[in-house]
């Protein structure tokens, strides 16, 4: 266990606002590292000499502005992965994810919203560092000693202990179930990761007066998926939280945009092609609207008892040969009652069976056909079941991911 002090590189130009940061740390009795900057070239030199774990910058700085100063960070080898928040004004905000910052805050700022924002950054921050010392130590020691059977499994104890805690961080960033009532009160999510943690996931919001929900599946699967799926739900509130009425397509365009930067995708050869596939849809409030888009992925409308197929383009949320055409956006009126299936592929996936075949989409969408009038703890236990029979003893290819829920 890692028990030295994280540190927090914080620049800005304001006496005032570098005391009140320290307060607010000292007032909760939170025991960090506090490297103090009074502009952003000072900012460039502590933080080559420190190497920071989380830096705190404010935009608007003499000398070196925060902007260019982040874009330093980002551009040296040492610093190009340290999290960092930004301090200005929202007119900011885009130059700001421009240089990769990874979260914002307004000034000026409630303590409350700091605090939580440096716990989160740091709290992910240690957890992979424990993780990847851990995986490390694992490898090096198969590699060394093949007699020390014990020894290894005690390690995979640690390094599942790790990974159940990172599934208890995902999970808390998913949305509640209070939250998703609130939106879709008649709904299930039928969720059986291939691994601990997943790399699909759901998402439940609102777009101005707007219900919106997605369901994603991630590249890779346990750990790497899980940390993209992250990202992808931070990313989802980010965007839907800075414009009011946004539409699915613009909504997928600007995920795209934030998942380049991030994966740092420029259409270079031989660049990391990572990405994920995403369904969402939009709800107007009197429930007669549906706007959808998606990349890779449809949405299933079981209407009047007709089961409807509405796809999504045919390109992902990251570097693509077309990573600059704009989504499509479809529009469907609805009715009370109308059911709708988001999902991942890992249902259709899955090998088994008598033959040991794929499940495939046609037998999944004549399964929700059979079920999609029943109450939705009966889909979500008819699907289970159907599932788990299906597969068997086979080994589990993909994670699985199905949100039903009704109009």
């Amino acid at each position: 266990m890692n028990t030295e002090l994280n540190k927090i590189l914080v620049a800005d130009d304001s006496e005032s606002y570098l005391q009140i940061i320290q307060q607010i740390f000292e007032v909760v009795g939170y025991k960090y590292e506090l490297i103090f900057a009074h502009n952003g070239k000072e900012a460039c030199e502590l933080a080559l000499k420190h190497n920071p774990d989380l830096v705190i910058l404010d935009i608007i700085m003499p000398e070196m502005n925060g902007i260019d100063t982040a874009k330093f960070l980002r551009n040296n080898q040492e610093t190009s992965n340290t999290p960092i928040i930004m301090l200005s004004s929202t007119e900011s905000l885009k130059s700001a994810y421009e240089v990769g910052a990874n979260d914002f805050i307004s000034k000026p700022f409630n303590q409350y919203e700091l605090l939580i924002k440096v716990r989160s950054a740091l709290k992910l921050v240690d957890n992979l560092k424990e993780i990847n010392e851990k995986n490390k130590a694992l490898e090096n020691n198969i590699k060394k000693v093949n007699d020390q059977n014990a020894t290894i499994i005690e390690q995979q104890k640690e390094i599942i202990g790790d990974l159940n805690y990172s599934k208890h961080i995902q999970k808390s960033i998913l949305p509640t179930q209070e939250m998703i009532k609130a939106e879709t009160p008649e709904y299930f999510i039928l969720n059986i990761p291939r691994n601990i943690v997943s790399g699909d996931f759901y998402w439940v919001g609102k777009s101005g007066l707007n219900t919106a929900v997605a369901v994603a599946d991630c590249t890779g699967h346990g750990l790497s998926g899980a940390l993209l799926s992250m990202a992808g739900m931070a990313f989802l509130n980010d965007i839907m939280a800075r414009t009011e009425n946004m539409l699915p397509n613009e909504a997928l365009f600007l995920l795209r945009k934030m998942f380049m930067h991030l994966l740092k995708q420029n259409g270079n050869d031989n660049e990391s092609n990572v990405g994920m596939d995403i369904a969402l849809a939009m709800i107007s409030p009197d429930r007669k609207k549906l706007w959808f888009s998606g990349a890779n992925n449809p949405i299933y409308l079981i209407q009047d008892g007709i089961l409807k197929i509405i796809k999504g383009d045919r390109m992902p949320i990251g570097i693509h040969l077309n990573f600059t055409k704009p989504f499509t956006l479809t529009e469907i009126d609805v009715k009370k009652g109308d059911t709708l299936y988001l999902f991942s592929d890992g249902y259709a996936d899955q090998f088994g069976g008598p033959n040991n075949k794929k499940f495939r989409y046609k037998k999944f969408q004549q399964l929700l056909l059979e079920v999609h009038t029943k109450p939705m703890y009966i889909q979500e236990k008819t699907l289970t079941e159907t599932f788990l029979k299906w597969k068997s003893d086979y080994f589990q290819v993909d994670d699985v991911l199905v949100f039903g829920f009704r109009i």
